[in-house]
């Protein structure tokens, strides 16, 4: 005569387990859903390369900044200005050499660029730009490649068969040699990179393309105008400002132009 009140009970408890278990599972569900969201913000212990996250006008979203990577929009403000109002920048095939934190070659996708390749030979920028173009959604056209310390010639990475429609490049300014990866993004002995940049153009920019360089330095632009005219390049300056009337050094960066003549 007891077997209804003991089924109810074993009913009781398997339902008390049932909806414990539910709790438990919905629980467990919401907080890895929290967790992979924090990640991709950036905002979890394990992230520890993320030194800082920084706005800038060209995206609604902050963009982190890493440990190492170099970080001033001033040096490209011009630059950034013309791949918003530049129509040919749309579907254009492109290559960022020295990419940092992502910024340039993320405002050419946001502008709608058909594919971005980037490069540097710093790991935490090629890890900060691809996290950054995970970040605002513009990873599907995107690729970055690290480049080997042992060879950091601006072409080290490409293939011979590839070719571009725009070259891009906020590279280094300064002739100096760099002590630490960090001073990667601001010395360039020898001008040996840019060097490396001009020999390379023939071969990997698409007839028509273009070059645009952002550089804060009066000993590199004048370098520019020589190897222009030593690779028969056409020079075109993109600012209002006289170098000449400019200090050593300066910000915001001066953006130049280099195009071989037509045919």
């Amino acid at each position: 005569m007891f077997k209804p009140q003991k089924s109810k009970i074993i009913g009781a408890v398997l339902l008390a387990l049932f909806v414990g278990l539910a709790v438990i599972s919905f629980s467990v569900r919401l907080t890895s859903d929290r967790v992979t969201h924090q990640a991709k913000l950036g905002q979890t212990p394990d992230n520890p390369n993320i030194r800082s996250w920084q706005s800038v006008e060209d995206f609604e979203q902050d963009l982190a900044v890493f440990k190492t990577v170099f970080w001033d929009p001033r040096d490209t403000e011009s630059l950034r200005k013309l791949i918003r109002e530049d129509d040919s920048i749309s579907e254009a095939n492109i290559l960022e050499i020295g990419t940092g934190s992502g910024l340039i070659s993320l405002c050419c996708l946001k502008a709608g660029s058909k594919r971005v390749l980037a490069t540097d030979v710093n790991s935490n920028a090629v890890e900060n730009a691809s996290f950054n173009a995970i970040h605002l959604g513009l990873s599907d056209s995107f690729e970055v490649r690290q480049v080997p310390l042992s060879n950091s010639s601006a072409f080290s990475v490409i293939h011979d068969s590839e070719t571009f429609d725009l070259i891009i490049s906020n590279p280094p300014w300064v002739n100096r040699t760099p002590q630490t990866i960090d001073e990667y993004a601001l010395y360039d002995a020898n001008f040996d990179l840019l060097k490396s940049l001009f020999a390379g153009l023939k071969k990997h920019l698409n007839p028509g393309g273009r070059v645009l360089l952002a550089y804060g330095c009066v000993d590199a632009i004048e370098t520019i105008q020589k190897l222009s005219d030593q690779y028969g390049l056409e020079y075109t300056k993109i600012d209002s400002r006289m170098l000449h009337k400019l200090p050593e050094e300066f910000l915001p960066g001066m953006m130049v132009q280099l195009q071989f003549p037509a045919e």
